[in-house]
């Protein structure tokens, strides 16, 4: 897996149950949910309190339906037509 393959799918398995916390930010190490905050500063200051300077951790907001944007430079790329 690459580095955070698996903080992603921790936090696609606990999904469901994250739900009742939408909006709020989830920090994710390996397996582990290590909590879930309603501020992003708040998330990542115990992400880096938990996991120190050089280790990864996630903080992902919580949201039931995530638009996700495709951006290319190629202005002849076949997606944007």
């Amino acid at each position: 897996m690459n580095d955070l393959e698996k903080e992603i799918a921790t936090y696609n398995r606990i999904f469901r149950k994250l739900l009742s916390d939408e909006g709020k930010f989830a920090v994710i190490n390996g397996n582990d949910l290590l909590g879930v905050y309603v501020a992003y500063e708040d998330a990542l200051k115990i992400g880096y309190e938990k996991c120190g300077i050089d280790k990864r951790f996630l903080v992902k907001k919580i949201l039931s339906d995530e638009n996700v944007s495709y951006f290319s430079r190629d202005l002849n790329n076949s997606c944007l037509a």
